[in-house]
């Protein structure tokens, strides 16, 4: 079991890239159920369109034409449109070659219809599910309107198909998000995260920023890290996307934090996830033991609230590392040992006399035979 803090590294720029596509498609195949919920209210003259099997690039060409001709889309518009960029990404580049198409959408989008302002929004997300030249242009055109709405937590169905937008449009590459930045969207989801307590649009907010964390650190700097997203984050009942966050933003930080209060605050967040969590949740559970078995490996701090914690929700690693053993998920129990050893090694004898006299670890694991090879 190491002493020394291996801080594991920020993902190389192609793992990234091929990680954003994954969860972006992913996101697309969640999404659409939620956007046909949301659509319900419109009535006949939406299933008259979902009928539709197939919207060719030549009926989208000229659809964008007669929008921006009419500087207007009327509902079946947007829904046609919105349906035939889900079908294939030659339809989004035949529809972003028309100069002016897509100013009519986002016309739609800040308006005061509320039927059409919600399908408006809808195929931008669709649409921004094409190349990064096409995410540059929705985030040329619609970037600001779609922070603004986001922040208007009102209307939350058009909140949260905005947020997915912007999630796309982060996930496309350096160019929108250079875009994005300028228009202030990272002090807005900063906003929002303060604001939002258990939501699902906080969940939203987490993936986004969990998506700029895998950029570059430029975007969100060490000083906002520290000053904001490590605090604000970690003070959130725990949820998955709070501990990507976390772990990802302690990476870029070399897992410091800079006051007293932030660490252990962590300790907190990621334990009480930790007591939820079942064997069918393994990688959570490795994201969850990686953040404590770092910060308890800089910090002796953290070694005595961890113990701490524990004690507090009667919550004890040999029963995870018993609970996980037995499931055959050996990858999880290596993370424990870790975390075991650098709480041995790092804390003072007499925090480390506390923790087994709470959780005697040695005696009561089951080690599994493939930790034995």
């Amino acid at each position: 079991m190491a002493t020394t803090l291996n801080v594991v590294p920020v993902p190389e720029p192609r793992i990234r890239e091929q990680n954003r596509n994954e969860v972006r498609w992913e996101r697309q195949l969640h999404r659409k159920a939620e956007l046909d919920v949301n659509r319900a209210n419109l009535g006949e003259m939406l299933q008259e369109v979902a009928a539709i099997e197939s919207v060719t690039p030549q009926e989208i060409k000229g659809l964008a034409s007669r929008i921006k001709r009419r500087k207007h889309a009327d509902l079946r518009d947007l829904v046609k449109l919105s349906y035939g960029f889900q079908q294939s990404g030659e339809n989004i580049s035949e529809f972003v070659r028309i100069t002016g198409a897509i100013n009519v959408v986002v016309k739609e989008l800040t308006g005061h219809d509320s039927d059409r302002q919600l399908l408006a929004a809808e195929c931008l997300c669709n649409l921004s599910l094409g190349d990064e030249v096409c995410c540059e242009k929705v985030a040329t055109f619609a970037g600001t309107y779609l922070v603004a709405l986001v922040e208007n937590l009102s209307n939350r169905r058009v909140a949260t198909t905005c947020m997915w937008t912007l999630q796309n449009m982060i996930s496309s590459g350096t160019k929108a998000m250079k875009i994005l930045n300028s228009q202030g969207i990272i002090p807005s989801l900063t906003h929002l995260l303060e604001v939002l307590e258990k939501d699902d649009l906080l969940a939203e907010i987490l993936l986004a920023i969990e998506l700029i964390l895998d950029h570059d650190p430029a975007f969100i700097s060490p000083e906002t890290i520290h000053a904001t997203i490590l605090p604000l984050t970690s003070s959130k009942e725990p949820q998955l996307n709070s501990l990507k966050v976390v772990y990802k933003a302690l990476c870029l930080t070399g897992f410091e934090t800079l006051d007293v209060e932030t660490a252990p605050q962590i300790v907190k967040h990621v334990v009480q996830q930790l007591v939820l969590i079942g064997t069918e949740n393994g990688a959570e559970a490795i994201l969850s033991i990686r953040i404590l078995a770092n910060l308890v490996a800089i910090n002796e701090g953290c070694v005595d609230f961890l113990v701490a914690q524990c004690q507090q929700h009667n919550f004890k690693l040999s029963q995870l590392f018993n609970l996980f053993s037995e499931d055959g998920q050996v990858a999880v129990c290596r993370e424990i040992l870790w975390l075991v050893g650098n709480v041995s090694k790092t804390g003072s004898g007499n925090e480390f006399k506390r923790f087994v006299q709470f959780d005697n670890f040695v005696e009561c694991v089951i080690i599994p035979k493939a930790l034995l090879v």
